[in-house]
């Protein structure tokens, strides 16, 4: 009986152990089982919550397409986008803290960005006003903003357009141009619009993001109402993916004032300088330039900075007639870090000629000039052709950060003449003469390019000058050897050449037909113009060989 009586106790306490240590055994797992659920609560309001309100935010940017892709708001994505941190629970759960800087160096995740700034999915909507063309902007604008000090000293490049296009310009992706006629806003204004065309879509749209929009209300990113931007006073350009609109009275210099008291002071319009996206949205006026001042419509960039000619407008008499004059000529940059402008230079440079900047080599512009040996006012030019007889053509370099003028060609100013610039080149050409001349920007040494009997020069395409004859097309000459090949791309409706508006790589944007009708007298009335790409080759060959831009305005 004890035996038994000793055998059950220790069963007992056997058993008493064994259930000890089960529920012993039972904590480790659940306060284990805590910390992974701690764990989660980041991983839940850190990755899924913080990534999508970044996502539902970002949709307004995407609209405004450019913007979307802006390096300041596309880098600023990345930044909110570091929950990527908490998507890494095991890693929060993990004792060693050190694992938080591989968060910081996982390129994988921080190019999970691209997803939340996917323009295709965020532009859906916008496919009604043809989005993809809305969408390249937003790479042009990936640049950094206009600043920093070391880009003050990067080469110069002018920015506005010369030739065909009357308000416009190009980039690498599109080209942006305001209409010339004016619609009906619907609060009784007029309005012109800013047309942009597509490269890639071949398409083009207004400059604007919002699918619902009828584009005739002030508040469009594509409406500009005339009585602000008046047409004849706008300049249009680029640089660092931004968008910039000059806007000024039109240069009246040498022309007569009916009615008007001579010696009396003019005051002209304000100018004013406007920054917008890409896209048209976030469109700011940045500078107002001196209520005495007019601002002439060239501009360059170095990419920190924009230059300008200034000059002060008042009026003159002269033998019975009273006229616009310009006084006070200046090259001005306006630094784009500070809002600040500053005189680089006066503009007549202890001289009588008047220098006008044509082109940009280096730090330098190129300027050009008519030497008549005395100082000439616009009026006595437009007046006393006379004045031509013992004139010069001059051509100098202006260095920008010296002010350092130095002329590097003259020659007697003949009846007609033409010329072009590429680069450290000049072409000049006299009608008549059956030779084209290359004139060396560096030193002034000049040689002949080519004969030819088509010499009269009207630009430069992909590095070849060209030359233009009446109902014949263009020449294109090889500056390598000075071997020549013709284009007689004609308009199909008018018959007259093909009008060349802006490059972009390998390709040419051109008008190449007319939306017009012929008159009884030959002449045309003019409804639109079609546009077109077409590679440089086929340009240069004559090969029509067109992919056609889909228009929806009148184009310039």
């Amino acid at each position: 009986m004890k035996t038994k009586v000793v055998i059950f106790v220790i069963a007992c306490m056997l058993f008493s152990l064994l259930a000890g240590c089960g529920a012993g055994a039972g904590k480790p797992v659940d306060t284990g089982g805590e910390p992974a659920d701690t764990a989660g609560t980041p991983t839940d309001t850190g990755t899924s919550q913080d990534t999508q309100p970044s996502k539902d935010t970002e949709p307004p940017q995407d609209t405004q397409l450019p913007q979307d892709t802006q390096s300041s708001q596309d880098t600023q994505p990345p930044q909110n986008t570091e929950p990527p941190k908490s998507t890494e629970p095991p890693k929060e759960t993990e004792p060693p803290k050190e694992t938080e800087p591989p968060k910081e160096t996982e390129p994988p995740k921080e190019t999970e960005p691209p997803k939340e700034t996917e323009p295709p999915k965020t532009t859906e909507p916008s496919k009604e006003t043809q989005p993809p063309k809305e969408t390249q902007p937003p790479k042009e604008t990936q640049p950094p903003e206009d600043s920093t000090s070391d880009e003050k000293q990067a080469a110069l490049s002018v920015l506005t357009g010369e030739g065909t296009t009357l308000v416009g310009c190009g980039t690498e992706k599109g080209f942006y141009y305001m209409t010339l006629g004016a619609g009906r806003l619907t609060d009784g204004r007029d309005g012109h619009h800013l047309m942009y065309m597509d490269y890639a879509t071949r398409q083009e749209v207004y400059l604007c993001s919002d699918p619902a929009c009828a584009h005739n209300t002030a508040d469009c990113t594509s409406v500009f109402p005339e009585e602000d931007f008046h047409h004849s006073g706008i300049s249009l350009f680029t640089m660092n993916g931004k968008l910039y609109l000059l806007v000024s009275q039109p240069d009246q210099e040498g022309v007569v004032v009916m009615g008007s008291s001579g010696g009396t002071s003019t005051q002209s319009g304000r100018a004013e300088l406007y920054r917008m996206n890409a896209d048209g949205t976030g469109r700011k006026k940045i500078y107002a330039f001196g209520a005495n001042l007019t601002v002439e419509s060239f501009a360059a960039g170095d990419g920190s900075g924009l230059y300008f000619i200034t000059k002060k407008v008042s009026t003159k008499s002269d033998g019975g007639s009273t006229y616009f004059t310009a006084t006070d000529r200046k090259l001005v940059r306006l630094d784009l870090s500070t809002g600040k402008l500053s005189t680089v230079c006066d503009m007549d440079f202890g001289g009588h000629v008047d220098w006008n900047p044509a082109g940009a080599n280096g730090r330098e512009l190129i300027l050009t000039g008519v030497d008549f040996g005395r100082a000439v006012s616009s009026l006595e030019m437009k007046n006393d052709r006379s004045l031509y007889n013992n004139a010069y053509d001059v051509f100098a370099t202006l260095n920008v950060d010296t002010g350092v003028l130095r002329e590097f060609y003259r020659v007697k100013y003949p009846k007609s003449r033409s010329w072009a610039l590429d680069g450290e080149t000049l072409y000049y050409a006299v009608d008549g003469s059956k030779e084209i001349l290359a004139v060396s920007i560096t030193d002034g040494q000049k040689r002949v390019l080519c004969k030819t009997a088509h010499d009269k020069l009207w630009g430069v395409v992909g590095g070849r000058p060209y030359t233009w004859e009446y109902g014949d097309g263009f020449y294109f000459i090889d500056p390598a050897g000075g071997s020549i090949s013709r284009c007689s791309l004609k308009d199909k409706t008018t018959g007259s050449h093909i009008q060349i508006v802006a490059e972009a790589g390998d390709q040419v944007l051109v008008i190449y037909d007319t939306d017009a009708t012929k008159r009884k007298d030959g002449s045309f009335t003019v409804k639109g113009y079609r546009y077109a790409l077409i590679s440089r080759s086929d340009l240069y060959a004559g090969r029509a060989n067109y992919a056609t831009v889909k228009m929806v305005e009148a184009g310039m």
